[in-house]
């Protein structure tokens, strides 16, 4: 005679009911906080209005003479703003067949999702990630800083032979990128260094190596400054994969927008004719150069 429990016939158990719903991780960085961003704007192109005064000088003499070349000279560069979207609608009903169905109201009405403020949160870091990728990578037809700061545009090119960065070439290379940037803005005080997530450890690990690692870094693990310099390294999730780099004046960048509010807004609401609980976020977004000549760039892709 057979005792005890015969469970052969039953899957493996599986608790996924005890702990909450936990939201994957998103690679977010900062570059945004670096530039000059602008609001107010609606889509299409808006210029960048830049003045530049030549004044030569010449002799003390009597009476009023032009001083020939005494020229004040008007540019503008033109930023493409693009109106941007993001909607999804979601049938809370699919839930009721899976687990997810515990968490769920008894009654037939779909207008509550399960942990909706952790979709929320994820929802909300993806479209971080993706501005960031807009500043550095554009849009469409419409270009990014990758595409805009090119020796081909006028940046100067970096000194040396461009590389991709390693623990033990990242130090030289950082110095040599920093060093090609326009002599009238090595002074600033906004001189930033972009790159990869990855270069940027690179850096790190250099540094350590060089015994450089004592200089103080600006924001913990995620911005540094590059020791004998004013530059402040900074790593944008737009680089992943990427070895292309740039350094120059921050504040020479225009990041344009339609409302600040609107870059990190965004809603769920319960459309009752389609029983569907829907996800709307819309912004707008641009960025453009003041002076292209003013930055440094590695050229690389």
């Amino acid at each position: 005679m057979a005792y005890g429990f015969d469970v052969s016939a039953l899957p493996a158990y599986t608790d996924s009911l005890s702990l909450d719903l936990i939201s994957k991780a998103v690679l977010k960085t900062d570059l945004l906080d670096y530039i000059d961003l602008r609001t107010g704007f609606s889509s299409g192109v808006v210029n960048i209005n830049l003045v530049d005064a030549d004044l030569p000088v010449t002799s003390l003499s009597c009476g009023w003479t032009n001083t020939d070349g005494n020229t004040v000279t008007y540019t503008q560069v033109p930023v493409t703003i693009e109106s941007l979207q993001s909607k999804s609608e979601l049938c809370v009903e699919d839930l009721r067949s899976t687990y997810q169905s515990a968490f769920m109201n008894p009654g037939t009405g779909n207008d509550f999702i399960p942990f909706e403020e952790v979709i929320a949160q994820s929802y909300s870091d993806k479209l971080t990630k993706y501005l960031e990728g807009f500043l550095i990578n554009g849009f469409g037809t419409t270009l990014g800083l990758k595409g805009q700061i090119t020796s081909a545009n006028g940046a100067q090119l970096q000194g040396g032979t461009p590389a991709a960065w390693t623990a033990q070439n990242a130090v030289e290379q950082s110095l040599d990128l920093y060093d090609a940037i326009a002599e009238e803005v090595k002074d600033r005080d906004d001189i930033i260094m972009v790159v990869s997530p990855d270069a940027y450890r690179a850096l790190a690990r250099g540094l350590v190596a060089s015994d450089l690692y004592h200089f103080d870094s600006v924001s913990g693990n995620e911005i540094m400054m590059l020791p004998g310099t004013n530059a402040k390294v900074i790593k944008s999730s737009g680089l992943v994969g990427s070895d292309y780099k740039f350094c120059g004046p921050g504040r020479m960048i225009l990041g344009a927008t339609g409302l600040a509010d609107e870059l990190d807004n965004f809603r769920f609401f319960y459309d009752e004719a389609a029983d569907v609980v829907k996800f709307r976020a819309a912004f707008r977004m641009g960025v453009g150069v003041g002076e292209v000549n003013l930055f440094a760039t590695n050229d690389m892709a």
